[in-house]
């Protein structure tokens, strides 16, 4: 609960630098201007990117002082003018499109276009646990990728959380999908959860694994949260005019892409970035962002839950993100009561 009736707890940031510093501070309750919902934050979601934001090294930066986490779930406690969408007491998800933050707090401020009925079938825990990720995927390999029936789809850095969405995605879209990592016991996980196979890239070679799955063929679509060797290692296995999906580079190292290779293979390399896949579209991003929590509402996808963390232990969430501990999505519990 807030510490006073104007004050809550939040984990603020207010210089980017590396490593990145985050702090338990007591701060003012944002309260919603025109436009705006207030919502009493249950849950948040951790990712990599978030990171990276931190230390800023990533392509967008927020104002300071910033409160992380831009996915986040919660009941709406007050609307601004303007707002009418919702009512206090209504649950939600919330994804930030241009990086507000505001989830590591016990309360945040989001623009009314940002927020969304919880979908009826999962609970504020998931609810916090699916924007970012299962849109990345849904969006880059449904539209980006247009990963069809039948074709096979290799997932890299499966283990981590949008690896761990676009298994499930693949499989949804009636895909073969192989999965990627480099700890047996995660890819164990990873295969539980619906991927055909799985290849450890520090004990097997991929191009020989995937051939043998494809009958020589290759896989027709990649998508890759990692980079650098494993960029080059796809395009040796690659379908004759299969498409590379650049989701991020966890490795630290982006790809130089070989051209030559490219042009004899016909293929695609395609950017997908989340958040301007629904601020440049005209719409149909959104629309496509609605298809994703009408599937997710009627049960077709759900999203997984990997760790949890109590909103205390945010520091460790992080930590084990960075050391890649964690297997799927990592989500801190803000609010257990709401939970």
């Amino acid at each position: 609960m807030p510490g006073s009736a104007s004050h809550m707890k939040a984990w603020v940031c207010r210089a980017f630098r590396e490593p990145f510093e985050l702090a338990l501070e007591d701060v003012p309750i944002p309260v919603p201007g025109p436009g705006q919902v207030q919502i009493k934050v249950a849950a948040a979601g951790l990712n990599f990117g978030e990171t990276l934001v931190l230390k800023g090294a990533y392509q967008k930066t927020p104002p300071l002082p910033y409160i992380p986490v831009s996915e986040m779930s919660g009941v709406v406690s007050a609307c601004g003018e303007g707002a009418t969408r919702f009512q206090p007491g209504d649950p939600v998800s919330v994804f930030s499109f241009a990086l507000e933050g505001g989830g590591l707090g016990q309360y945040a401020v989001m623009p009314e276009a940002c927020v969304f009925a919880k979908p009826t079938a999962i609970s504020l825990v998931q609810a916090a646990a699916f924007p970012f990720n299962y849109w990345t995927a849904f969006n880059g390999l449904e539209q980006r990728g247009n990963l069809r029936a039948a074709e096979t789809l290799v997932v890299h850095g499966a283990t981590g959380g949008i690896g761990i969405a676009a298994v499930a995605i693949g499989k949804l879209l009636g895909a073969q999908v192989i999965a990627t990592g480099s700890d047996d016991a995660r890819l164990a996980r990873v295969r539980a959860l619906g991927a055909d196979h799985v290849i450890n890239l520090r004990t097997e070679n991929l191009r020989d694994r995937v051939h043998a799955l494809t009958g020589g063929r290759g896989a027709d679509v990649f998508l890759d949260p990692v980079g650098g060797e494993v960029f080059d290692l796809s395009t040796r296995c690659i379908a004759p005019g299969g498409r590379i999906l650049v989701v991020g580079f966890t490795s630290g190292v982006w790809a130089q892409a070989r051209t030559n290779i490219l042009l004899v293979k016909m293929v695609s390399v395609i950017g997908v970035e989340a958040r301007l896949a629904i601020e440049t579209t005209n719409g149909r991003g959104l629309a496509d962002y609605l298809r994703l929590l009408d599937l997710i509402s009627a049960g077709h996808v759900v999203p997984h839950v990997g760790n949890t963390y109590g909103f205390a232990e945010v520091l460790q969430g992080y930590d084990d993100i960075i050391a890649r501990r964690h297997v799927g999505k990592s989500v801190v519990i803000v609010d257990p009561s709401l939970c």
